[in-house]
């Protein structure tokens, strides 16, 4: 049985911190991070919700293209981590937020921010799949039917039994706080929701969706 535990995956990021500027290059990663933001298409009006956003590496490349960028977080080393590197640089135009997908709203009222597109990278995967779809509501949700979601993410394409050797490779620990769900299942909790879907896969326990609604 997956069980996700907040508190848990939380202090994993605070302690690892794996998503310094320091860490090693990851060419998976960084290819589904450069797909996923070349993907939002972002232009000087849009205002940016990078859920997951760790130590703000995406949300700082994305500042430069759009109006304004939300970057949020469970993990609170991370964000003060992000609150910083955004200060250093004198963006103006960054705010940082604990929040979740399953509460996006904890510190914040998302919903009263205009959002006009989301990215999600790395991120949605540490929820079980009997949660995924409630936290894709509400990413459907604070965009209220008109803008972009890319999700950035492990995820299945074929039966991971078959790429144990590329584990690693992936970013996946196989299941002990990673719980990617097949593509179908998330394609098709996106369509409920009235999105059109477009999938680029990047290897077969790793892609990129967007979802425009």
């Amino acid at each position: 049985m997956q069980e996700y535990d907040r508190e848990n995956v939380a202090k994993m990021f605070d302690e690892k911190n794996w998503n310094s500027p320091a860490r090693a290059s990851d060419p998976i990663h960084d290819r589904v991070s450069q797909l996923s933001l070349d993907s939002l298409e972002l232009s000087p009006t849009d205002i940016l919700l990078d859920i997951g956003t760790g130590n703000g590496n995406n949300a700082i490349k994305a500042a430069k293209y759009c109006s304004r960028v939300i970057g949020m977080d469970i993990s609170q080393i991370s964000l003060e981590t992000a609150r910083a590197r955004a200060s250093e640089l004198a963006l103006k135009n960054i705010t940082f937020a604990m929040g979740s997908f399953e509460n996006p709203s904890e510190e914040l009222d998302i919903t009263s921010q205009g959002i006009t597109k989301i990215l999600a990278t790395y991120s949605l995967h540490h929820l079980p799949d009997k949660m995924k779809p409630a936290a894709i509501k509400n990413l459907a949700e604070i965009l209220q039917n008109q803008g972009r979601l890319v999700l950035g993410d492990l995820m299945f394409f074929e039966n991971p039994k078959n790429h144990t050797a590329d584990f690693d490779k992936a970013g996946y620990d196989g299941g002990e706080t990673d719980f990617p769900a097949p593509v179908e299942l998330l394609i098709d909790n996106l369509e409920k929701l009235g999105a059109k879907c477009q999938i680029e896969k990047v290897h077969p326990l790793v892609g990129v969706i967007i979802a425009d609604f």
